[in-house]
């Protein structure tokens, strides 16, 4: 391979074990995959994506519905497009995605989704590439590697994986922590280029989302679990920050599934 490639890709729920001579950008779009190198275990899914670093011995699996937007770059085209040192930073480790860099790579998809060249793929490659080297040289896109991002703020992060959907503040958050309401909010700040609550909203979205994509709970009841008031708060966010209702969502899901042709978004 010598160009940067750019695919939707879905994985199965059996183990497999490969090193492939690329550097590897995994995505979320849809579900979860996790993957273990160097005996360290990641979970790519929502708002937390993953680079597998090339040459490097890796495991990976999917046990339920998933898709995902996948980069593979090879060294020397990460050279050319200046990103080298991005990557050399983040080897193995996780990326958050903050909302603005999750819509793009949802765009992405979405353009790739309706056909395409080989140009127009690689052009997107390229740009995505090179926008996640720069907010993360930035600090406006996060790197998480297992020994980039503080011991506590990776808790805090955990944290708030397992409880978005609960009633939190940010004093909450802190003190399972153990830091001060002020340097938690200055490390999501300089780390993930975002804020606790922002935070907070992309979890309980992107949850959301895939409750309404591989469920038949209704949307009130998925309101509910993921931590909105009730269904009309949920359906503001979601029209907000993806231009789309929640029954539309689920009818563009439904209809994929059936295979056939998307329609606009609502």
């Amino acid at each position: 391979m010598d160009e940067v490639e750019l695919g939707v890709r879905r994985y199965s729920a059996e183990v497999v074990a490969h090193r492939h001579a690329h550097h590897q950008l995994v995505l979320p779009l849809e579900g979860a995959i996790a993957l273990s190198m160097d005996g360290r275990e990641l979970m790519a899914s929502g708002l937390s994506g993953a680079l597998v670093p090339c040459e490097t011995r890796h495991a990976f699996a999917a046990p339920d519905r998933n898709r995902f937007l996948v980069i593979d770059v090879p060294p020397a085209s990460a050279e050319a497009l200046g990103a080298a040192p991005w990557f050399e930073r983040i080897a193995g480790g996780s990326i958050a995605l903050d909302a603005a860099a999750a819509h793009l790579v949802r765009t992405a998809a979405d353009e790739l989704d309706r056909g395409g060249s080989v140009a127009l793929r690689r052009r997107w490659a390229g740009l995505l590439v090179l926008t996640l080297a720069e907010r993360g040289a930035s600090g406006a896109l996060g790197a998480l590697g297992p020994t980039r991002a503080p011991e506590k703020l990776r808790r805090a992060l955990r944290f708030l994986e397992d409880h978005a959907h609960e009633p939190l503040t940010v004093a909450d958050v802190a003190a399972r922590a153990e830091l001060s309401p002020g340097h938690l909010h200055h490390l999501f700040r300089t780390v993930l280029g975002t804020t606790v609550q922002e935070r907070i909203a992309d979890l309980r979205l992107a949850r959301a989302t895939d409750l309404l994509s591989r469920t038949e709970l209704g949307i009130a009841e998925i309101a509910i679990r993921c931590g909105y008031a009730d269904q009309s708060c949920l359906t503001r966010s979601l029209r907000r920050r993806r231009g789309v209702t929640p029954a539309a969502l689920r009818r563009a899901v439904r209809a994929e599934r059936r295979g056939e042709p998307r329609r606009g978004r609502a």
